[in-house]
């Protein structure tokens, strides 16, 4: 009997190296996690592993339907089941089709989500990490060229991360100089200049976080952090702390959630995105 190695995906996001095994190992990748990784959100680099998988159909990689119909399918009362979110049910209709094959299939999911592990435990279904797999196929032999191919994305998506921070931290500085020279700049232009140009900042920023989310949430993050911090200097002193001050730190501190919640929706679709749900 055959193994088929169903694959998650998170999995695709933080080891997408897992492909070039296809040559030696039944690689199946879910229609439904195709989708997911297409449908990330804007600035997701979940669209790179898509045309990775693609380009490993050759060498054996294949994309499965889930079925329309179980023997034993997922009730809506198994608690198991409930824990279940996005490409998890397919997933997991997938790799109770292949058990039910008797003789056929021998199904083993491997996943990272928990739930997803659990549910399949439950199912007699065995389901491995991406680490686990990477150590039972360390001393199989790779296809090079697709193993190239996803060190490409890798590296692709640390570019993205890095850049993305960059940037932030430098529209921070820029904010805090215009901030700093706000008097000189508003001698120099008229009111009617200052009318105009409040909007038109608004939308420049507006395409900003539409186009780079994740650089966008690291401007936040340290705007918001110069803002609080400024309470306190040049001379640090909690007497000095009123009304006043007190806003200004609250202001801070919303201006850095909305910066994280930018950031986490940054690195959707990278390989960063389960540490980021994992840590928070």
């Amino acid at each position: 009997m055959s193994r088929s190695y169903i694959i998650d995906t998170n999995v695709l996001l933080q080891h997408p190296q897992i492909l070039s095994r296809a040559g030696n190992r039944k690689l199946v990748i879910p229609r439904a996690v195709m989708l997911e990784l297409s449908h990330r959100g804007k600035g997701s680099k979940g669209s790179e592993i898509v045309d990775l998988v693609d380009s490993s159909i050759p060498s054996g990689v294949q994309i499965a339907e889930a079925p329309r119909q179980l023997k034993n399918d997922l009730l809506q009362s198994d608690i198991n089941a409930q824990r279940l979110n996005g490409a998890d049910f397919d997933i997991a209709r997938i790799a109770i089709d292949y058990a039910e094959q008797q003789g056929v299939e021998v199904p083993c999911v491997v996943t990272n989500d928990k739930a997803l592990a659990y549910f399949l435990a439950s199912r007699n279904i065995k389901s491995i990490t991406s680490t686990e797999f990477i150590s039972e196929s360390k001393d199989e032999s790779l296809n090079k060229e697709i193993e190239e191919k996803a060190e490409k994305v890798v590296s692709s998506q640390k570019r993205y991360l890095i850049a993305s921070f960059a940037l932030g931290a430098i529209a921070s500085m820029a904010a805090k100089l215009f901030y700093f020279n706000i008097e000189v700049l508003v001698s120099t232009i008229t009111i009617w200049g200052t009318m105009l140009g409040l909007p038109v900042l608004g939308l420049m920023l507006f395409w900003y976080r539409e186009k780079f989310r994740l650089s966008y949430g690291a401007f936040e993050l340290c705007v918001g952090i110069i803002m609080s911090y400024y309470v306190f200097f040049p001379t640090f002193s909690y007497s000095g702390v009123g009304l006043k001050e007190g806003i200004q730190i609250l202001g801070g501190l919303y201006v850095m959630v909305r910066g994280l919640d930018n950031i986490g929706k940054g690195v959707i679709g990278t390989r960063f995105e389960a540490l980021w749900s994992k840590v928070f």
